[in-house]
């Protein structure tokens, strides 16, 4: 059991001094390097006179630095916030209106000329310059129990983005349950990389990889960008635990080398962030037949995930939509109506999380916080917008958000579900369903937006009409497109995650 996530991060460079603790694209750095710069950037930081617990943040991209940067900020006392360097300008003002953070550290060039600010700003030469003379740190202001530890800003499609406050304690509870026996996650074991410092997700490797004496495989923006850079580079990383989302997983099944033969050492898939649907995990399952896959799920208001199951076979067989998981020591799940909890095993709801994973709430948005985050039975708690059903053994079961349900005909329709349901033609490799709205705002139809799979048709007209006549008995008449576009790929999030909003937007201008 881990007491303290900085106490447990010395322990384990001291432990693993001389192993390889980061390696991005051939550039490595040790668990003492880790040690000594974070100390180093911690002992400079306390020289800096800053409020106390005012957040710092850091912008870049995959770097080394990054996580010197966290580890070191923490050291202080101090939350982090992560900004990746592909952000948007207006995205990255916001963010700085909401936090006022008390500094910034360019591990990339920040663009100061472009932003309105009153930090200061740490740039790359003079980080480096700091980080060059050694200096040991052994103040105990480290962030302890109900301190913030990182503040991380939501993709805000649906207006500003908002910071939620992650503490010390959530944090260092996530970790505990990487790596207890729920998951058996092996130790000196090389972590994919690949999530943006941005995206919650990269909680899921990076810390957990540092405390269990194991080596971050990092892959920049730039080369997950470039397919033919990133497939070449992919067999050559030698990874045992791969964490990312369905989609870019879908996206190295793209490669003939993303196998078991090309890959033999690759043990574990650690899935979050989107719907791993039935698909994916055959997909994996014949690719990789001695690996296992986990799905798991949570908001990143309550610390990156929650719950989590081991998909196997039998359970790709028996489900059209693969559960979420078991929730995690710590945290009760419940099904919510409205004001009223319903207690009846597989009725739908809306998902609500208690217990020590949720968050503070939104920085300085009183007024969200109110709106999402309360008190359940004495514990914390959050209303996620999900729509789920708990069965009777209390496996989860998530069925989308409640924003993507709508009506059609009179007919209430999931998004999610309808995807599921395409996917289920041999003829389709990934579908998103979205609706067209007309003037008065209601659903007219649904469009289909579609990845085909590899076929002989001559034109996209036989190929729907392929599709159609695959899928019937399989999909319900109302849930069946009357539009359907081919793409060869889906616009992505810089989360890794397929920009249903954005296609939503496409349709309907």
């Amino acid at each position: 059991m881990i007491k303290n996530i900085i106490t447990a991060l010395n322990e384990s460079a001291k432990e693993n001094s001389s192993r390889i603790a980061y390696d991005e694209m051939g550039t490595t750095h040790t668990y003492q390097e880790l040690l000594d710069q974070s100390n180093t950037l911690a002992a400079w930081l306390d020289q800096q006179d800053l409020p106390a617990k005012s957040p710092i943040l850091v912008f870049g991209d995959h770097q080394f630095e990054m996580i010197v940067s966290f580890v070191g900020i923490l050291k202080t006392g101090h939350p982090y916030i992560p900004v990746s360097s592909d952000s948007a300008l207006p995205r990255m003002q916001s963010i700085l209106d909401t936090a006022q953070p008390s500094l910034i550290i360019g591990v990339d060039d920040f663009p100061a000329d472009q932003l309105k600010f009153n930090a200061n700003v740490l740039k790359r030469d003079q980080l480096d310059k700091i980080l060059a003379d050694i200096h040991d740190f052994t103040g105990d202001q480290m962030v302890k129990e109900h301190d913030l530890a990182y503040v991380l800003f939501t993709s805000g499609t649906t207006g500003s983005p908002k910071g939620v406050e992650v503490t010390q304690d959530n944090f260092r509870t996530f970790v505990d349950w990487m790596l207890s026996d729920d998951f058996k996650l092996p130790h000196h074991v090389n972590f994919l990389g690949q999530p943006p410092y941005s995206f919650d997700l990269s909680n899921m490797y990076w810390l957990p990889a540092l405390l269990s004496g194991s080596t971050i495989k990092a892959i920049p923006h730039a080369v997950v960008e470039n397919f033919g850079q990133l497939f070449t580079a992919l067999p050559k990383l030698d990874l045992n635990v791969f964490v990312g989302t369905p989609s870019f997983a879908d996206m190295l099944t793209l490669s003939p080398a993303f196998n078991e033969q090309q890959m033999p050492g690759l043990q574990v898939f650690l899935f979050c962030g989107e719907e791993l649907t039935v698909r994916t995990a055959k997909t994996l399952q014949q690719r990789f037949p001695h690996a296992r896959i986990f799905n798991t799920y949570g908001p990143t208001e309550t610390t990156v995930a929650v719950t989590q199951v081991e998909i196997t076979p039998e359970i790709v067989a028996n489900n059209d939509r693969l559960p979420v998981g078991y929730a995690k020591q710590g945290v009760t799940l419940s099904i919510w109506n409205g004001d009223q909890q319903i207690t009846e095993p597989g009725k739908q709801g809306e998902i609500i999380i208690a217990g020590d994973s949720v968050a503070n709430g939104y920085m300085n948005n009183p007024e969200k916080t109110k709106k999402a985050f309360f008190e359940l039975d004495g514990q914390p708690a959050y209303r996620t917008g999900d729509a789920g059903i708990l069965d009777a053994d209390g496996l989860l079961h998530h069925k989308g958000r409640m924003d993507f349900q709508i009506k059609i005909h009179g007919f209430r329709v999931e998004l999610a579900e309808v995807r599921t349901s395409l996917e289920k033609s041999k003829y389709i490799k990934q579908a998103v369903a979205v609706p067209k709205y007309n003037a008065n705002h209601q659903v007219s139809h649904l469009i289909a937006y579609v990845i085909p799979a590899d076929n002989d048709f001559s034109d996209d007209k036989k190929l729907t009409a392929a599709i159609r006549e695959d899928l019937k008995g399989l999909i319900m008449p109302y849930m069946m497109p009357t539009q359907f576009i081919y793409r060869d790929s889906f616009p992505m999030s810089a989360n890794g995650k397929i920009a249903v909003k954005q296609l939503i937007s496409e349709a309907n201008k």
